[in-house]
């Protein structure tokens, strides 16, 4: 079986990245993982903004990083639960990291043999600043990546 990642961010392009890859899937017997990565937010990022948050960001860090994880796996479920996968083998995963990062250190552990993913996603005012998921999983992937606009 051919193994393809699908990242899902819950944005329109990534979800139709995954009816595309879905689509390849079925025509050449493709084993499905998809992933949604948990971003953490951190006091560095509000402090470019001259915004102090560090007593607020620390003592509410873990609850954030639970109800974040519960909305990013909500909304995994929900994606792959209304795409046609057949009889697909299909898995979902919710990690937590550098969303560029954990891509590509997941396509290269499990020798993934495709990414797809959307040109771009949610996160507008992060890509201004440091570029988009996108790119960087282009610029480091061991694997082709597939980007559906």
């Amino acid at each position: 079986m051919r193994k393809i990642l699908i990242p899902i961010d819950g944005s329109p392009v990534s979800v139709k990245a995954a009816e595309k890859a879905v689509t390849l899937g079925k025509l050449i017997d493709g084993e499905l993982t998809f992933i949604t990565v948990v971003n953490m937010p951190s006091e560095d990022k509000y402090s470019f903004f001259g915004i102090n948050v560090e007593k607020q960001f620390t003592a509410n860090l873990k609850e954030m990083l639970k109800k974040l994880i519960e909305e990013e796996t909500k909304m995994l479920r929900v994606v792959v639960k209304n795409l046609n996968t057949g009889t697909l083998k299909v898995e979902q995963r919710v990690i937590v990291g550098n969303p560029a990062a954990e891509i590509v250190k997941l396509a290269e552990e499990e020798n993934f043999e495709y990414i797809f993913m959307g040109r771009r996603g949610f996160s507008k005012a992060e890509r201004f600043f440091i570029g988009s998921v996108t790119q960087k999983v282009i610029a480091a992937s061991p694997c082709p990546v597939i980007v559906v606009n």
